[in-house]
């Protein structure tokens, strides 16, 4: 089987790798802290000392990084992966990064002779302890064809969206959906509260109209009714990709005057000091500004 090699042990990658490990692929891993290498080391998994080295012992390089700077940061350099990847070897980087920035990369990996999938996921960390992630992947189909043994490991909704970059178009526009949707559910509920509806009984008329969907379903109780904002997918991670979104729209001179002011309500979520919860916390934005909380009790008519 081809030898794998992984960059990117976070909330996501972590178990992502577990789960190409456990397929029988032989592993390899980069990470810059012991003790989040540890773990795979002492489960009898190669660790490399840098990018560089990862690719010249792997067969196929799989990375998910927080965002752009971060893949220029592995890739580039006397030790990055350009340094060490060769003809026939294949990148698929899983990171949200915006189309433009895997072009430009995709230019320095083709010069390697090497070749580059984007292939950004959806489902969050228990879609990734699970297997169960959606991959939008861009790339050539022969490179998408070869990565599929792998994908098929980390996810059960895989898409080959067309040519390099092309995965990232979808992903963000996935973002721009959810993370409007989110916003909207937040300003709803806070009407409710503060108009005297109950929050926990709007929850459940939504959920069997027209105004559900599945952020409604994962969020709505678990975390808004629940005043817990643990983080699935962090805010800051949100506002990132609305921003890349809204820039691509820009590009394309698409007007997004919804996804826009979403932006804008995440980076005043962000400004209050709400980054690192979940996303759902930009709730907390319209929460303050009109007086009331969508947790516990409902407000009364006279709380207006």
């Amino acid at each position: 089987m081809q030898r794998v090699g992984f960059i990117g042990l976070g909330t996501m990658g972590r178990h992502m790798a577990k789960n190409i490990a456990k397929a029988g692929f032989p592993l390899s891993v980069y990470a810059r802290r012991d003790d989040v290498a540890q773990e795979f080391v002492e489960a009898g998994t190669t660790r490399a000392v840098t990018p560089a080295d990862l690719a010249k012992q792997c067969d196929v390089v799989v990375s998910i990084v927080t965002a752009d700077p971060q893949v220029r940061e592995i890739v580039g350099g006397d030790h990055g992966l350009a340094a060490g990847l060769s003809p026939g070897k294949l990148w698929l980087d899983m990171s949200t990064i915006g189309p433009a920035t895997v072009r430009e990369i995709g230019e320095k990996i083709a010069a390697t002779g090497a070749h580059m999938i984007d292939a950004p996921v959806s489902g969050g960390p228990w879609g990734a302890e699970a297997g169960s992630l959606a991959i939008m992947c861009g790339g050539d189909a022969a490179d998408y064809e070869r990565a599929l043994p792998i994908l098929q490991t980390m996810g059960k909704h895989l898409f080959h969206c067309g040519p390099l970059g092309s995965g990232q178009v979808v992903k963000l526009v996935n973002q721009m959906i959810g993370g409007g949707i989110m916003t909207l559910i937040a300003e709803g509920l806070t009407l409710a509260a503060k108009a005297g509806a109950d929050p926990a009984q709007m929850v459940d008329v939504l959920a069997v109209s027209s105004g559900n969907s599945s952020l409604l379903e994962a969020r709505g109780k678990k975390f808004l009714l629940a005043d817990q904002f643990t983080p699935g997918f962090m805010l800051e991670l949100m506002r990132k990709d609305m921003a890349l979104a809204v820039s691509l729209a820009q590009e394309w001179k698409v007007p997004t005057p919804v996804a826009s002011g979403a932006l804008q309500q995440y980076t005043a979520a962000m400004n209050q000091g709400f980054e690192k919860l979940d996303f759902a916390a930009v709730a907390k934005v319209y929460e303050q500004a009109a007086g009331t909380k969508i947790a516990g009790r409902a407000a009364t008519k006279e709380g207006k």
